[in-house]
């Protein structure tokens, strides 16, 4: 059977806020995220700061207001001002003979990192001035002067526990996916997958890809992938081409609220063929991206009287692993225990 939804939402985690290019200098950007409304924006060097989206005057969003030339967000109610860092730099109202030490106003601040171009923020079980973080932002598989061009960002209608059982769930390709340029389901074929734990989740080990995928084709030359999974919600998908190229694909899922994820698709190669095709290749993505917004429009539809789910065999193992992951993040968190991934090295099969 299905877990519930108790603890739907994992804390002391980093989620996906948005491409580092939606966020433009001068501008406040809003967010919510795990029911968390956030507003950001990119200080006087450009670096990026996230704080609660409310006035600590009055809770106007501070996403409603202005970045002043001083690099001070002013509220759009009474033109309190405060820095990237949350802090209350000006009362306008105040008069100047006023003793009152606004310093101690602020609006709270999230842990916050740009990295290949994408912005992450942490999100902790109590927002408090000093947050303190305990995990370290996702590994993209990248370096440093290396960044993903960005797919598609869609909304799905389904909470962050489908929306992830969605994502890595093996079976439904055949039947949801079928494409000229990927497969039909008259290939079906049977997989035998092998899988080790990693620190946040678990790896599908490095394999030649599958024969009836037609994506892969196109691909020449010795072709191997990994593909990873890491809660909250981030799957990595990592092809090696020879030697020295690399194709990666990551897309992660951040929870808006109970009913609302959103997903961000994002893309990198090193193939100069890529670079050309660009145009293409993304509108082959928004299609497949498309067909599982349109399944999972169906699934919200099908979740409004409450059905009872179940996870059967080895094609939904890796949702039952999912479960006892956030389980198992969930006890270390209450406990303040470091965590420790409950899996083991398996090998599945399923046919697709």
């Amino acid at each position: 059977m299905a877990e519930p939804t108790k603890d739907l939402i994992l804390k002391n985690m980093w989620y996906l806020a948005l491409p580092g290019a939606a966020l433009k200098p001068g501008k406040l950007v809003h967010r919510t995220i795990a029911n968390e409304r956030i507003v950001f924006g990119r200080d006087a060097a450009g670096s990026v700061f996230a704080l609660k989206d409310n006035c600590p005057h009055r809770g106007v969003p501070l996403s409603d207001g202005h970045v002043l030339a001083n690099g001070n967000i002013q509220c759009c109610y009474h033109g309190w001002e405060f820095d990237s860092q949350g802090v209350c730099k000006n009362i306008p109202a105040m008069p100047p003979d006023s003793k009152a030490d606004i310093s101690k106003i602020r609006a709270w601040k999230f842990p916050v990192s740009e990295i290949h171009d994408t912005v992450w923020v942490y999100i902790p079980e109590k927002l408090s001035p000093n947050v303190e973080v305990k995990t370290a932002v996702p590994d993209m598989h990248l370096t440093a002067d290396q960044k993903f061009l960005h797919v598609e960002s869609i909304v799905l209608p389904t909470n962050i526990d489908h929306s992830v059982i969605g994502l890595i769930d093996p079976a439904h390709v055949t039947f949801v996916h079928q494409s000229w340029f990927w497969r039909s389901a008259k290939s079906l074929k049977l997989k035998t997958k092998n899988f080790e734990p990693t620190p946040l989740g678990f790896k599908m080990v490095r394999h030649a890809p599958s024969a009836n995928s037609k994506g892969y084709k196109v691909l020449k030359g010795d072709v191997s992938t990994e593909i990873f999974f890491d809660i909250p919600g981030n799957r990595l998908e990592h092809i090696s081409i020879g030697e020295k190229h690399k194709v990666i694909s990551i897309t992660t899922l951040t929870p808006i609220n109970e009913t609302s994820t959103e997903l961000n698709h994002f893309f990198y190669s090193s193939l100069a063929i890529t670079r050309w095709l660009w145009w293409p290749l993304k509108s082959l993505g928004k299609t497949f991206i498309g067909q599982d917004v349109d399944v999972f429009y169906k699934l919200a539809k099908g979740l409004e009287n409450d059905p009872t789910l179940m996870l059967v065999g080895e094609p939904d193992a890796q949702a039952r692993w999912y479960y006892e992951l956030k389980k198992q993040w969930k006890a270390s968190q209450d406990q303040n225990t470091e965590f420790r991934n409950p899996l083991r090295g398996e090998t599945l099969r399923w046919v697709t």
